[in-house]
C-alpha cells in the first residue's frame, strides 16, 4: 500500500496558509485600531493667553512641559536637552499654575 504524501502535504500547506492569513488579518485589525485611537487625540481647548504668563507647566498632545519663557504668541519649554522648544498658544491644552 502506497501512502499519498502529496495530498497530505497539500492539506498541511493549506492549513498553515489559513493560519498565517488569520494571524495577518488579526495583526492588521489591531494596527488599524491603534491608528484610529492615535488619531482621536484631544483637540486643543482654547487657552486664554492671559493665564499662561504665571504658569509652571503646559500640556500639549505630546505631554507636559516645564515653561521657560512666555513670548507674544508662543511658550518656550524645556526639552531635556541643551535647547528649548517653542509651542504656540493654539497647541496648548492645559495650563498648570
Amino acid at each position: 500500500m502506497k501512502r499519498d504524501t502529496v495530498t497530505a502535504y497539500r492539506r498541511r500547506t493549506k492549513a498553515t496558509e489559513a493560519s498565517v492569513d488569520h494571524a495577518v488579518a488579526t495583526i492588521k485589525a489591531e494596527r488599524d485600531a491603534a491608528y484610529a485611537a492615535a488619531k482621536a487625540t484631544p483637540q486643543p481647548a482654547p487657552v486664554d493667553p492671559a493665564t499662561i504668563p504665571g504658569s509652571r507647566a503646559v500640556k500639549t498632545n505630546l505631554g507636559w512641559f516645564k515653561v521657560v519663557r512666555v513670548n507674544a504668541k508662543t511658550v518656550s519649554v524645556e526639552t531635556g536637552y541643551s535647547w528649548t522648544d517653542r509651542i504656540a498658544f493654539t497647541k496648548i491644552i492645559e495650563v498648570a499654575k
